[in-house]
Formats: C-alpha cells, sequence, structure tokens
C-alpha cells in the first residue's frame, strides 16, 4: 500500500540527507515525497509535516526506523473497521547488526505478544498513525520541549482528550538501534532529560536514580547479571537526565494547565469541557481513510 501523500521534513541534517533523499526517489517508482527542510525540534516537525498533508489519516515514521512491507497497510487497518479507534500504534523492534545493539535488544524491546490486539498501548511515534482530528483535538505534538518526550505527552493529552488507542502488532517498524556505550547513553540522558520537563513518570525516575546512588539495588532487577554494568549505566543516565530536565528544562507556556500530573494543551482542556465530561469519549464520524 502507497500513501496518498508523503511528507518528510528535515530539522537540520548535515550530511547530504536530501539530497540524497531525492537521489533515491528517484530512482523508484514510490510516490515522490514533499521533503521540507528547516531548523525545528522533534515536535515541530512532526507538527510542520502534518501541517502540510490534508489526509484524514496519518501515518508516521521516524528517520532511521525501516517498516515492513505491509507495515501502512497494517497500520490503518484498525481505523476501517473501528470508527470510534483514533490512535493506532503498531509493535517496534530493533536492528540488531553487532553485538552491543543484540544486548540492548533483549531489554528495551517490549515482546509483540505482551498486549492484545485492539488493547490499550503507548505507542512511539517511530511507529504510530492516528486521525486528523484527534491531533486537532490536542493542539498537536508539544512544541515547547526541548526535543524529546514529545510523543509521551502528545500520548497522554490524547488520553485526556478521551481518543481510543488500538495496539496493531502485526504494524512493525525496526529502528536503529544505538550502535555503542557513549551513544546510546546520550540518547538515554536525553529521554530522560524529556521526561523531566514533561514532569511525567517521577516514580519510575526516582527508582533509576535509587539504583544509580544505591547500585545493590539493581540485583532486585529480574534481567540478566551479565548486563548489570549496562543497566547500571542506563540508570544512571536516564537519572541525571531527568535531574536536568526537571532544574534546567523548558516550562509549558502559561496557559497550559497540569491536572492529575498531566501538562494539558489548552485545546486538549477545551475539548474535554466541550464533552462535558471532564475526561470524555471522542468519536469520530465514518470517514475516508487517507494516509
Amino acid at each position: 500500500m502507497q500513501p496518498d501523500e508523503f511528507v518528510i521534513v528535515d530539522g537540520g541534517s548535515k550530511d547530504d540527507t536530501v539530497n540524497l533523499l531525492k537521489q533515491g526517489f528517484e530512482m523508484t517508482g514510490f510516490i515522490k515525497p514533499r521533503i521540507i527542510v528547516q531548523r525545528c525540534n522533534i515536535a515541530e516537525g512532526r507538527n510542520l509535516a502534518i501541517r502540510n498533508t490534508t489526509s484524514d489519516v496519518i501515518a508516521s515514521l521516524d528517520a532511521g526506523s525501516v517498516p515492513e512491507k505491509e507495515w501502512l497497510a497494517e497500520i490503518v487497518k484498525p481505523f476501517r473497521e473501528n470508527q470510534d479507534v483514533g490512535v493506532v500504534g503498531g509493535w517496534c523492534t530493533c536492528i540488531a547488526g553487532n553485538a552491543f545493539q543484540k544486548k540492548l535488544e533483549r531489554y528495551s524491546v517490549t515482546p509483540k505478544e505482551n498486549l492484545p490486539v485492539g488493547g490499550d498501548c503507548r505507542p512511539s511515534s517511530r511507529n504510530v498513525a492516528f486521525r486528523r482530528k484527534a491531533w486537532e483535538s490536542v493542539g498537536g505534538y508539544p512544541e515547547w520541549l526541548t526535543l524529546t518526550a514529545e510523543d509521551a505527552l502528545f500520548n497522554a493529552n490524547l488520553r485526556f482528550a478521551g481518543i481510543r488507542f488500538f495496539y496493531q502488532p502485526s504494524a512493525v517498524v525496526r529502528w536503529d538501534a544505538r550502535p555503542d556505550l557513549a551513544s546510546y547513553l546520550k540518547m538515554m540522558w536525553s529521554y530522560g532529560y524529556g521526561s523531566g520537563e514533561m514532569g511525567q513518570d517521577t516514580q519510575y525516575y526516582l527508582c533509576r536514580l535509587a539504583t544509580a546512588l544505591v547500585p545493590p539495588l539493581i540485583l532486585f532487577s529480574r534481567n540478566p547479571v551479565s548486563d548489570i554494568p549496562l543497566r547500571y549505566l542506563r540508570n544512571a543516565s536516564t537519572a541525571l537526565g531527568w535531574i536536568n530536565g526537571r532544574i534546567w528544562g523548558h516550562k509549558p507556556p502559561k496557559d497550559w494547565k497540569r491536572i492529575n500530573g498531566v501538562w494539558l494543551n489548552p485545546q486538549t482542556v477545551a475539548t474535554m469541557d466541550g464533552q462535558g465530561t471532564g475526561r470524555g469519549a471522542c468519536r469520530f464520524p465514518p470517514a475516508g481513510v487517507g494516509n
């Protein structure tokens, strides 16, 4: 299945990505993408791409991710079969080319069968599809975040707006895991920083901080003992990033409201108020599915 529209946003690469993309698509029969080059953070890039489309359903991938051949057909199928579904999350696994990546795969990839088909999920935006109306109902991705955690806060706002999530494990994307320890720890620090900015998952990061400060606590984990050094460094890196995000990270705009521990976009609050339920039951009328 090919998309009706295809938009790529380059947020500031310095490695000739745009020219390589143009050359690559000239050699294929795939739909030619619209390529937008604009310095931006991740949330701004996602919103910019979406605003430059017109379809009712948006399917999202990240650079460095490889979808399986049937990915697009599978990720949009639930919208045709379930008119109340607003977000579909697929299954992500690693491209594990070296020994370090294979070690990461053991405890960083959630087994496909952990959730039932159609169940609730917390999709990464490297493998997600959603109705445009769902995106609009929460004001899009939160652009005030420095870099990461934009999909986690976006998901949280969608939940408060009453949007139904649907897990579709047959929509598979393989993402390129970090190839070495230094790049992996940098990524984990960034994840922690974003989580600190958005002010969620405090208990989770306090646990990681505790294992960083008191290393023997990590022995209570069910993961292999041989992975303890790597997991300790991961926990310390994410905890340090989280602390920095809490202290030095960007603060939400003044019109955002914190409800039940979650920062909500004013559009999310308006959607909730319009439903009259506080946390609602947003439903979608039958519509054609464009991608």
